[in-house]
């Protein structure tokens, strides 16, 4: 270990003893500087390991990338940019300083970034603070219209909406909600939203399953579908503003079902039933 990384564990390492010696009459509040933690110690972690890639940094984003995608880098960062304030608007959120984002050059590579085998396509990924994203020209054949391709269809939005749920909770929200918050907020100000999945016999996912087994689900586009069909059933009932006041009670560290509770008066195994005879009607 190098003597800069010696400093930045012993520095991590104090800040960790520091704030846990400041929160332990609060357990809500450990639980939040805890995650906090780890999510930092990782964040700084993937600067680490990219320490000689090429950056470039604007209002908001701070954008690594390879020599190979230089011609991008500053499409990737001014995408970024102006979603900045739409997307900080719509979940009432802004970030403390600026955000990472990662341009990995191949598929191969992103998905080396997470120790995924080679059988996963994401065009971007947001984890632990940081959003890594497979380059446009990997993913985008039409040249002369790489630039409008990639600021529709991209996944700047969707990331960067993830990982403002994952700050403005502390961490503390299922799988469903997130996805579905950022498809929402995707379609509100690209106007992207994934093909609409045919819904056979009223077939839906338990909102149980779509947790930490989401990935797992063996209908994918299913699993997305209802991820966002369910944030729609909440916005058509009570306006986006529960939304927001949901992830106000998981960011005091209640569950969801207790969070639902307090917002829409029911329970999750309710919300769900509710959610169910409302699908069947949009079909």
């Amino acid at each position: 270990m190098t003597a800069f990384r010696r400093i930045v564990a012993g520095a991590l390492l104090a800040a960790t003893i520091f704030l846990l010696f400041l929160t332990l009459k609060n357990p809500i509040g450990i639980k939040n500087n805890l995650y906090g933690i780890a999510r930092e110690v990782m964040k700084k972690s993937l600067e680490l390991q990219t320490f000689n890639w090429f950056a470039i940094e604007g209002a908001g984003f701070r954008v690594k990338y390879q020599p190979v995608d230089a011609s991008v880098a500053r499409l990737v960062l001014e995408t970024a940019e102006a979603a900045y304030e739409p997307v900080n608007q719509m979940l009432g959120y802004a970030p403390d300083e600026n955000v990472p984002i990662y341009i990995y050059p191949t598929k191969e590579t992103l998905n080396k970034s997470f120790k995924w085998d080679g059988a996963v396509n994401a065009m971007g990924v947001y984890w632990a603070g940081a959003i890594r994203i497979l380059s446009p020209l990997e993913w985008i054949t039409d040249e002369e219209n790489l630039t409008p391709v990639f600021q529709e269809n991209g996944p700047i939005v969707h990331e960067y909406a993830h990982l403002l749920v994952d700050y403005r909770t502390h961490g503390n929200y299922p799988r469903w909600l997130t996805e579905g918050i950022a498809q929402y907020v995707e379609r509100e100000v690209t106007g992207f939203v994934l093909p609409e999945e045919t819904i056979l016999g009223n077939y839906w996912y338990s909102l149980e399953s779509m947790d930490d087994k989401f990935d797992l689900l063996p209908n994918q586009n299913l699993a997305y579908r209802q991820s966002l069909l369910v944030i729609d059933y909440l916005v058509e009932q009570k306006g986006f503003d529960v939304v927001l006041e949901l992830l106000d009670l998981l960011a005091q560290g209640k569950n969801i079902s207790d969070a639902l509770e307090g917002t829409v008066g029911q329970n999750l195994q309710s919300f769900e039933a509710s959610f169910r005879q409302w699908a069947a009607g949009q079909q």
